[in-house]
């Protein structure tokens, strides 16, 4: 594993450093970004080993090495684009002189690409953390004839992927848990990633996560990082932070049943390709409205059907595009909200990240799910359609003192 990252991080320095150097040719710089190359790819493996210790700082030094990994990745993307489009140029200005001798000059010189490419690039990378920070509520509507007598309808909070650890300010998590507290929860469903560090000091953290404000209560799902930081540690925090944890067993709480699956690092498995089975026993009930808890996308074959809806995490869609097809591909689901026969599955891009704290085209979110009474929907999207017509009128409307 180790051998392929190395390979990677050589790959894509090379491509970029060759990219720079025939925009703004040799010098003292090439030196000196080929350096600084260096140091980023001994650090993180220098951070993980222990060597600067094993508090907040080496998770720092790890998490600020990933945004030169991340920044040199977007690079790639944005010089491979630039060639396509001078080869494309090249092509186009062949073809006219070939067919009619002459010709405008349509091809494109490096020295003033390059520089065009660069500045595009470092827009990209600079918005990139302005979407890491900017938390969005995306909020979904089910329709479902199981709710509970009485019940017309019970709002799901989804969290996953929050990755508390490394350059995951309390700040940034304040932003999240406001979100959440803002949309009333009756339940508040988390499915792993939430630990992603040295979490022995993470107190301030769990307190606000621990103030979640949902009715009936709030319960978690094991991840892969979970397993990572270790289990008793990654444990604790979770009951610091006032979650029920469900492993491999069902929950009935407030007339819906929770079914909440471990990650399969947790039985020994990190194969991106191993079929998950369910665990032995583990029965789904009829007639109940049942969400299933499960870290990693994929559907479990043979489930389809046998529950309602399916709140997964794990790929933060992708975090920096175009990587989200390749994480889609590998991981074989779709995106956000999908179909299985009579099962509904969500999957979220996630509250954080993962390594440098940039997204781009993937903005993180926290997911607020209505259960509704089926055809109440209608009903209900017919009044605010009506509210949000008269809003306007109401302000034009003169206020008495």
């Amino acid at each position: 594993m180790i051998r392929h990252v190395l390979v990677f991080l050589a790959v894509t320095n090379f491509y970029v450093y060759w990219k720079l150097r025939s925009g703004f040719g040799g010098g003292w710089w090439g030196i000196a970004y080929l350096s600084w190359v260096l140091a980023l790819a001994v650090l993180p493996f220098a951070a993980r080993m222990g060597v600067f210790g094993a508090g907040r700082g080496a998770e720092v030094l790890f998490a600020l090495s990933f945004i030169w990994v991340a920044a040199v990745g977007m690079a790639c993307v944005g010089f491979f684009f630039m060639d396509v489009l001078w080869l494309a140029a090249y092509l186009a200005d062949g073809l006219l002189k070939l067919v009619f001798g002459t010709g405008p000059n349509l091809r494109l010189a490096p020295r003033r690409c390059v520089p065009v490419t660069l500045c595009l690039i470092t827009a990209a990378v600079l918005y990139s953390f302005y979407e890491a920070w900017n938390v969005r509520r995306v909020n979904l509507t089910l329709e479902t004839a199981k709710l509970p007598a009485g019940v017309e309808r019970l709002r799901l909070v989804h969290l996953t992927d929050v990755h508390i650890g490394g350059l995951y300010t309390p700040e940034r998590l304040a932003r999240v848990m406001d979100i959440v507290r803002a949309a009333e929860p009756d339940l508040l469903l988390v499915t792993g990633d939430l630990a992603d560090g040295n979490m022995s000091f993470r107190g301030q953290e769990a307190e606000m996560l621990a103030a979640h404000g949902a009715k009936y209560g709030a319960f978690a799902v094991t991840g892969n990082h979970e397993s990572y930081v270790g289990f008793e540690q990654a444990m604790e925090f979770i009951k610091r932070a006032g979650l029920t944890l469900i492993r491999n067993d069902a929950v009935s709480v407030a007339g819906i049943t929770l079914i909440g699956l471990d990650d399969p690092t947790f039985s020994g498995s990190r194969g991106f390709f191993e079929a998950e089975r369910l665990p032995e026993g583990l029965t789904f009930p009829s007639g109940r409205f049942v969400v299933l808890l499960k870290h990693r996308p994929r559907v479990i074959e043979g489930t389809e059907g046998l529950f309602d809806l399916q709140l997964s995490g794990h790929t933060h869609g992708g975090q920096i595009w175009p990587f989200s097809y390749v994480v889609q591909w590998v991981h074989q689901h779709t995106q956000h909200l999908s179909r299985k026969g009579s099962s509904a599955v969500y999957i979220s891009n996630g509250a954080g990240f993962w390594g440098p704290p940039m997204r781009f085209l993937a903005p993180p979110e926290v997911t607020v799910i209505d259960l509704v009474r089926e055809g109440s929907g209608l009903k209900e999207a017919l009044i605010n359609g009506v509210l949000r017509g008269l809003r306007p009128l109401v302000g034009l409307c003169p206020t008495r003192g």
